[in-house]
């Protein structure tokens, strides 16, 4: 008897010690923390992904905290020793702009470009969208200069767009992005534009390639930033309107010394619209994501075939967020804000074997790991997944950078 009290009480201890790391949200074998942010002047709640330079050290942006609570641009310096947290910039709060959304881009020289949802030289709204700006970080001796490119106006509808998405480069280094409002369609607001901004020596001018209206057959709002091909076409999504007033996913392309827009698929009413950015795979396949369809959103894949694009669903669940990357093998990688086996969010990779293969890879359990992804992955050259959580519901870190072995 006195053994089976013993044997009963050992199970118990072992099932209790289970409970208790599970509870505070252990790692996977895959998932490493690199950094948890604390807030306050090192920043907090990161929005976007993250970029590595060629040795391996990592670049991305916080929406809050800093000096000025504005947000923050920072580095993770990767070392034998481990992994250095560094703020490069902290927003002011005005003209410079602040809470950075977007992705950042990182040129052949080392410098840094993206986008704040908010502010600007004369800016005076408070609304959303409203106004952002463009932004470089030159590295220089003394540390990072920061230049604001382009500021987006602050009248009530703006014909050069207002609320930046994130950023894309072409070949020769322009600058290609959506706005989620402003332009001249849709009074008063706008529906949205997509715009260049191309450098010279007496610095960067915006053009407007394309405004959005809601009196056209194509949609409006774009619902992320753009994708170019090797031609130079420019992808995108917009969030409503379209055929069945639920967004599109549209190509613009230029000929004849403008910009002519091109639907390639409306969504229909099920489906619930794209989420954001889309993932080119060559010339006639375009990967992307639905936040709401079905009421829970999903991965989609358009073919082009005998001069129509036909969609396949290849994954629905749990809302994944956009900004899909793909590896050598054509496996698609990415995240889901909510979901997973703790409901904070989770990594997956969606593979093909015949058909495509969902797998989680780490679901994030809340604590030091982190909770809700709000953003995409990037591919590192060592192989390993990289990328931010934007919050936790351990209130010591706010939002996370993580990194995933495949």
């Amino acid at each position: 008897m006195r053994k089976r009290i013993m044997l009963v009480d050992k199970m118990w201890l072992v099932a209790s010690l289970i409970f208790a790391l599970a509870s505070v949200g252990f790692a996977s074998d895959r998932e490493k923390t690199l950094y948890a942010f604390p807030g306050g002047s090192r920043g907090g709640d990161p929005q976007a992904g993250v970029v590595s330079d060629s040795d391996g050290n990592l670049y991305g942006t916080t929406y809050y905290g800093g000096a000025y609570g504005w947000g923050t641009v920072f580095e993770l310096r990767h070392s034998q020793k481990g992994w250095t947290h560094e703020v490069l910039y902290s927003f002011l709060g005005s003209y410079d702009g602040f809470n950075p959304t977007g992705n950042l881009l990182l040129d052949k020289v080392g410098n840094l470009y993206g986008t704040t949802q908010y502010g600007g030289t004369g800016s005076t709204c408070s609304g959303d969208p409203c106004n952002g700006t463009v932004f470089e970080l030159v590295r220089s001796g003394s540390g990072w200069k920061h230049s604001v490119l382009h500021s987006f106006c602050s009248a009530t509808a703006c014909s050069d767009g207002a609320g930046p998405s994130g950023l894309a480069f072409d070949k020769v280094g322009n600058l290609f992005g959506t706005t989620a409002g402003g332009g001249t369609g849709c009074q008063p607001g706008g529906c949205g534009t997509v715009y260049e901004l191309t450098p010279s020596t007496e610095g960067w001018t915006e053009t407007v390639l394309y405004y959005f209206d809601q009196n056209n057959a194509g949609g409006f709002v774009p619902a992320g930033g753009v994708a170019l091909d090797d031609a130079g076409n420019i992808y995108g999504t917009t969030y409503i309107g379209g055929a069945n007033d639920s967004g599109d996913v549209f190509e613009l392309k230029h000929t004849n010394n403008h910009w002519e827009e091109l639907v390639l698929y409306s969504f229909t009413t099920g489906e619930g619209g794209a989420n954001g950015g889309l993932t080119l795979d060559g010339a006639n396949v375009i990967f992307g994501t639905t936040q709401y369809g079905n009421g829970v959103g999903g991965v989609f894949e358009l073919r082009h075939s005998q001069g129509t694009w036909n969609e396949n669903i290849l994954y629905s669940g749990n809302g994944p967020n956009p900004e899909l990357i793909l590896d050598k093998t054509g496996a698609l990688y990415g995240t889901s804000l909510f979901g997973g086996s703790n409901g904070y969010g989770y990594v997956f990779r969606l593979q093909h074997k015949n058909r495509w293969q969902f797998d989680v890879l780490h679901s994030f359990a809340g604590g030091r790991d982190g909770a809700n992804p709000a953003a995409g992955l990037i591919l590192g050259a060592d192989g390993n997944l990289y990328g931010t959580t934007s919050s936790s519901y351990d209130s010591q870190y706010g939002g996370t950078v993580f990194q995933i072995t495949p």
